[in-house]
C-alpha cells in the first residue's frame, strides 16, 4: 500500500483516537473508570501517530517525540483490565497494585533504553531503512522472544477483562432495565477485537519469521491498520456509557466472588442470581408484588431512566435479593421485562394521543428509556412490531390522526 494512503489513513485514526481521549478526560470527574478508557485511548493514540509520522517522512522532523513506548502493549494491557474491574464492580488499584501491574512493562522499557534515547539521526537512518524495505528479515532469537512475549502479555489482560465483562452479562437483565446490557457487550467486542488484533500480529509474525515472504515493517503495518480499523468504529458508535459501573451490591447479587487479590483473578463463573434454600412463602411473595406494582404505577417509578434492581428494593423496602426473587418466581419476569412493560405502555398512550405529535426519540426519552435502540428493543419484544411501524400502521386506520 503506497505510503501516502498509510500515513492519511494512520493520522485519521490518530485524529479520532486523541478527540476520544479529550472528550473522556474532559467530562469524567476524577477517579472515573472512563479516565483509565481515555489514558488507553491515548496509548493508541501514541501508536497511530508514529505510523503516519514514519510513512509521511514527518520523523526525519520530529524524531525525538517517536519510539518512546517500544513496549506500549505492556501499558496498554493492565489500563485497559483496570478499567474493566472499575466497570464491573471491583476496587480501583492501590500504588502497590499498578507498581505490580506495570512492572513487566516498566522492565522492559530500560531493556530497551538505549534503543529509546539514541540520537535523532540513527532513529532518522532506521526508519529510512525500513522504509526503504531493505531491512534484514530475520531478527534475533531474544528480540522474537520479548516480541512474543509482550504480545502475550496484553493477550493475557484482554482475555481476563472480557472474561470479567462475560460474567455479568446473563445477570444484567435480572439488575437493569436500561442499555447496560448493550453497553457490556460493546466492550465485550472492543476486547475480543484487541485480542484479534494480537492474534493477526503473532501470526503474520511467525510467516515472516519462517517463510521471509514479507518483511517486519509489512507486520507493523498490518497490524497499525486493524488497529485503525478498531479505533474509527469505536468512534463512529459513540462511547456509550463509559462511566458504566455495577455497583457492589449488583455484583453480590449476580454472584460473583470478590478475589483476595487484583492478579488472583479468572475464577469468576456466569453471573446469576440464584434463590437457593428460599423460606419466601407465597403469602409475602404475593404482598411484596403487589407493593412492587403498586409503587411502579402510583409512583411511575418506570419513568426514570436509571431504575435499578438495588434503586427499587430500597423504594419499598425490602432487599434487593427478596425483590428479585418475587419478580422471577411470583411475577414470573425479570428486572428488565417488568419496567419496560410499563415504559411501553406509556409509550403508547404518548403515540395514541392526538394532542402530541412528538418524535419518537423524545417518546422513548419521555416513557423513560435511554435511547431510542432500548426503546425499539423493548417495543418489538412487547408488540411484535417498532414504535414507528405502530405509529404508521395507526395512522392508516380509519379514524386515527
Amino acid at each position: 500500500m503506497p505510503h501516502a494512503v498509510l500515513s492519511t489513513l494512520y493520522f485519521m485514526a490518530f485524529s479520532h483516537a486523541l478527540l476520544l481521549t479529550v472528550i473522556l478526560w474532559r467530562r469524567a470527574p476524577s477517579g472515573s473508570p472512563a479516565r483509565l478508557l481515555a489514558v488507553a485511548m491515548a496509548l493508541l493514540a501514541y501508536k497511530l501517530l508514529e505510523g503516519g509520522a514514519v510513512h509521511s517522512r514527518l520523523y526525519r522532523y520530529i524524531p525525538h517525540l517517536l519510539d518512546l513506548l517500544p513496549n506500549m502493549v505492556m501499558v496498554l494491557g493492565p489500563v485497559l483490565y483496570a478499567y474493566v474491574r472499575r466497570m464491573t464492580g471491583q476496587r480501583a488499584f492501590t500504588a502497590g497494585n499498578w507498581v505490580l501491574h506495570l512492572l513487566p512493562a516498566v522492565a522492559v522499557w530500560l531493556l530497551s533504553a538505549p534503543d529509546v534515547f539514541r540520537g535523532g539521526d540513527a532513529k532518522i537512518a532506521m526508519w529510512a531503512v525500513l522504509q526503504e524495505g531493505s531491512a534484514p528479515t530475520d531478527t534475533s532469537m531474544l528480540l522474537t522472544i520479548k516480541l512474543v512475549a509482550m504480545k502475550v502479555h496484553l493477550a493475557s489482560y484482554l482475555v481476563l477483562a472480557w472474561r470479567r465483562l462475560d460474567a455479568f452479562a446473563p445477570a444484567l437483565d435480572q439488575l437493569r432495565a436500561d442499555n447496560s446490557r448493550n453497553v457490556l457487550q460493546r466492550l465485550r467486542q472492543l476486547m475480543i477485537a484487541f485480542i484479534l488484533l494480537e492474534a493477526l500480529w503473532v501470526g503474520l509474525f511467525l510467516v515472516q519469521q519462517t517463510t521471509g515472504l514479507i518483511t517486519l515493517g509489512m507486520v507493523g503495518q498490518a497490524w497499525l491498520l486493524f488497529l485503525s480499523a478498531i479505533i474509527v468504529l469505536i468512534a463512529l458508535q459513540g462511547l456509550q456509557k463509559p462511566d458504566f459501573l455495577i455497583t457492589e451490591e449488583e455484583r453480590t447479587l449476580a454472584g460473583t466472588p470478590t478475589p483476595p487479590a487484583p492478579e488472583a483473578s479468572g475464577t469468576e463463573t456466569g453471573a446469576t442470581i440464584k434463590y437457593l434454600h428460599s423460606a419466601l412463602p407465597d403469602t409475602a411473595a404475593a404482598e411484596i408484588a403487589a407493593l412492587i406494582e403498586k409503587r411502579l404505577e402510583e409512583d411511575t417509578l418506570y419513568l426514570d431512566e436509571e431504575l435499578s434492581l438495588t434503586k427499587l428494593a430500597k423504594a419499598i423496602g425490602h432487599k434487593s435479593h427478596t425483590v428479585s426473587q418475587v419478580i422471577n418466581q411470583h411475577m414470573k419476569s425479570n428486572f428488565y421485562r417488568l419496567v419496560n412493560s410499563y415504559r411501553v405502555q406509556y409509550a403508547l398512550t404518548l403515540i395514541e394521543d392526538p394532542k402530541r405529535h412528538w418524535s419518537l426519540e423524545r417518546i422513548a426519552i419521555e416513557s423513560g428509556f435511554t435511547n431510542r435502540v432500548t426503546f425499539n428493543k423493548a417495543f418489538k419484544e412487547q408488540l411484535d412490531c417498532t414504535p414507528s411501524q405502530y405509529r404508521a400502521e395507526r395512522r392508516r386506520s380509519p379514524g386515527q390522526a
